[in-house]
């Protein structure tokens, strides 16, 4: 997902250039939607589908409430990620056991807002089905939707995207006058410009600018492909070449209609444009699905052929070519996109050396596989912010690994981290359904006792457990108890035990967890501080709830303490609001909301949704106590949105006290002001009731998405500053007085704490903490 926290004010990709006429297209579609909730864009590829609806949406925010939203269709090639992939934009935790448009309609029931499903062509019948249940059963739900053929929706009404109006080329070779008036024209202009500056239409090119519109038919991404020529070639010999050489509009495929042909042709074309090194890595970039980085795409696609020595200035030439488009994540976070009839053709090219897609495709795989190996070797350290984030934005190009693994390749074993790491970020924000998924794929592929078998049973039984299935979560864990065992690996069965410790304390039964727990305590082994702090925290739950309170005050403390040490946060942040639920328990209010602040504060970093909704509810137990009522009832709004959208198991003690603190702030404020302000948190966004909850603005709630500047010690932050200066390690050392080694080992804790792989990313992002964007 994209954004660390929930916002119920929409998402939509921002709009780097400038958006050129379609005056009447737009006045026509705010009219259909005036008569229907459900407008259908369609037209060949490359007409502007997306930027004209992009461009709608972003001008009709203010007329729904809860925002509006993109959903890109194109990368997905299977039904089953449809509804996970609408909840995850629309930061909706769809944990169901099964692909079901009833789920997704369930949790949008009640909100105003405008969808945007973009290249639905890729699962026509899927989306089809998708938007006519959400249409059924949310009315306040609209849906514009742009693909190359209808939905046949009932209610459906067609808006037919044309390419840019042109002008027609007189035949004694004169001009309109008005022809910057021309949709295309303009369009091209001011593309041209943006690569050149210098360039203006005159005299001596205005014919040949309104011949080229014209004969590219005055498609968008045509004439914004010529227009990037200018930096190299003049108007007119861009017409040359199209009319000599190249034949663009008589070239192409008899199948596809005459636009799509131009479209094909003019990417042949900048093809051909391309130096043989650009041409072999565009179609190496196919291999990729949705963005990539670039370290990705150097480490899958350098070779002889593609030197890495030269290979930023190559990726540079295809995005100077606009085959390549740049996104930009915040800080210093950059990623890399080609337009699906861009990554076509050149994929088409690549398809015709078999052995080398096969090549490229293991090359993927490996990358992956490498970089979540490393990662999560580290896991139990600073850095998992970053490292869920990346994660998250590799989601894509994971899923398309794990495939290879499952078929071309016949290697699951290699596909298990991924899966797994897919589970973990499942379970971090709760879309445990397709970790689920994969996790039970690459079990069947998988039958041979193995370390990979025993990840992925006990991250599959980890997800079973969030979503409350507690008999399959006991079964599947259990296998991974016997696995580890098998394979004498004490830490992978202290990790599979911890969670059927869990098992128990959400079945009730105490003794049998604290007796199961107390065995993995005893086992574990001393370098598996996952295993020792899972056994830990729930080893406290059970002794306390047992009563040997102190004990479980302790073991909880040994647990923060821990990860304190190694820089840790995801399990700290669990076992902070175990001890803020204890020590509310035993009346130590002050104590129960510090603990809980700093696990909500630690869940805000994560974008952990059901995290925080426990947190708002203990907040307004802490809330109730100090007879602050109406701070009671917004908090448990807000607690009550992120459990509507996500459906996640509720910890059973906890929804006792829930219903005691709603019922005794209801008394005190009666049922109208309670309403009121219960209403208040469900309908803010996350990010404002998590501010609220923490007694910030929202305006000044800290950017998750970025890693804070405390994060590093003094002496770290010194050398991160002369890093960014360009100094050497040496030239450190010298300049702190201190030893290389030193110098070193400061570097490294430095990469690891911000989840980074490169000086040059320490450097951009000191560059942005001055600039005060961090």
């Amino acid at each position: 997902m994209t954004s660390a926290n929930e916002e119920w004010v929409g998402r939509l990709p921002a709009e780097l250039t400038t958006f050129v006429g379609r005056r009447p297209e737009l006045l026509d579609l705010k009219q259909a939607f005036s008569t229907s909730r459900l407008v259908t864009l369609v037209g060949p590829g490359g007409v502007g589908k997306t930027r004209l609806a992009l461009h709608a949406a972003t001008t009709a925010r203010r007329a729904f409430r809860n925002g509006t939203w993109f959903v890109d269709i194109s990368p997905l090639r299977d039904e089953e990620l449809l509804a996970p992939t609408i909840a995850a934009a629309l930061n909706l935790r769809d944990v169901s056991t099964r692909w079901a448009p009833s789920v997704l309609a369930a949790q949008l029931v009640g909100k105003q807002l405008l969808l945007i499903l973009d290249n639905c062509e890729y699962l026509s019948y899927a989306c089809a089905v998708m938007v006519d249940a959400l249409l059924k059963e949310c009315p306040d739900l609209r849906v514009l939707a742009t693909s190359r053929q209808p939905l046949d929706v009932a209610g459906e009404q067609l808006f037919v995207v044309r390419p840019l109006p042109t002008p027609i080329p007189a035949a004694d070779g004169s001009v309109a006058a008005d022809l910057d008036g021309y949709d295309a024209v303009a369009l091209f202009v001011d593309r041209a410009r943006a690569a050149d500056p210098s360039f203006a239409l005159n005299a001596d090119n205005a014919r040949a600018v309104a011949e080229l519109c014209y004969r590219v038919d005055g498609l968008p991404l045509a004439v914004e492909l010529a227009a990037a020529r200018i930096r190299h070639l003049s108007v007119q010999q861009i017409l040359d070449r199209l009319d000599e050489r190249y034949g663009i509009l008589q070239s192409g495929s008899r199948s596809l209609a005459p636009r799509q042909r131009s479209l094909r042709s003019l990417i042949g074309w900048s093809h051909e444009l391309c130096t043989p090194e650009e041409q072999v890595l565009w179609a190496r970039l196919t291999v990729f699905s949705g963005s990539f980085s670039a370290e990705a795409a150097e480490a899958v696609c350098t070779d002889d052929e593609v030197p890495p020595e030269t290979f930023l200035d190559t990726l540079a030439g295809l995005v100077d070519k606009s085959i390549v488009s740049i996104e930009r994540h915040g800080g210093s976070r950059v990623r890399y996109r080609m337009l699906e009839t861009i990554r076509t053709f050149g994929a088409e090219r690549l398809s015709a050396t078999d052995s080398e897609r096969r090549q490229l495709r293991r090359r993927h795989q490996s990358y992956y596989c490498a970089q979540l190996s490393r990662a999560l070797e580290s896991w139990f350290g600073p850095g998992q912010v970053q490292l869920m984030q990346w994660i998250a934005a590799e989601r894509e190009n994971l899923r398309t690994a794990i495939e290879f693994s499952l078929g071309e390749s016949g290697t699951p074993r290699m596909g298990a981290i991924l899966g797994a790491s897919l589970g973990g970020v499942g379970i971090q924000i709760g879309l445990v359904r397709e970790g689920r998924r994969w996790t039970t794929d690459l079990l069947d592929a998988i039958p041979e006792p193995c370390a990979e078998r025993a990840l992925l049973l006990w991250i599959g039984g980890w997800c079973a457990l969030q979503e409350g299935e507690l008999d399959e979560a006991e079964a599947t864990l259990q296998d991974a108890q016997t696995v580890a065992r098998h394979l004498l690996d004490r830490g992978t069965a202290a990790i599979a035990t911890a969670l059927l410790g869990s098992v128990h304390l959400l079945r009730g039964d105490l003794s049998g967890a604290a007796r199961l727990l107390e065995s993995a305590l005893e086992g574990v082994d001393p370098e598996s501080l996952i295993a020792r702090v899972l056994v830990e925290i729930r080893q406290g739950v059970a002794k306390f709830r047992l009563g040997d309170v102190q004990q479980g005050i302790d073991l909880c403390r040994d647990a923060v303490a821990l990860c304190e040490e190694h820089g840790e946060l995801w399990h700290r942040s669990e076992a902070l609001w175990e001890l803020a639920t204890m020590y509310w328990e035993l009346g130590d209010i002050d104590r129960a909301d510090s603990s809980v602040r700093d696990a909500l504060r630690i869940h805000r970093l994560f974008g952990h949704l059901v995290g925080s909704a426990q947190c708002f509810e203990t907040l307004a137990w802490i809330a109730c106590r100090r007879q602050q009522y109406d701070r009671t009832a917004r908090l448990l709004g807000a607690a009550d949105a992120i459990w509507q959208s996500t459906e996640a198991a509720h910890v059973p003690r906890a929804l006792g006290h829930r219903e005691s603190t709603a019922e005794a702030a209801r008394k005190a404020l009666g049922e109208r002001k309670y309403g009121e302000a219960r209403r208040a948190g469900t309908r803010n966004s996350a990010v404002a009731n998590t501010a609220f909850a923490l007694g910030e603005s929202p305006e000044t709630a800290q950017d998750a998405s970025q890693p804070p500047m405390t994060q590093l010690t003094e002496r770290e932050r010194e050398v991160a500053e002369l890093i960014a200066a360009g100094a050497s390690n040496k030239d450190i050392a010298g300049t702190l007085v201190i030893s290389p080694r030193t110098v070193e080992g400061h570097v490294e804790h430095i990469l690891a704490k911000l989840g980074f792989t490169s000086r040059v990313q320490v450097a951009s992002w000191v560059a942005s903490v001055r600039a005060g964007t961090a």
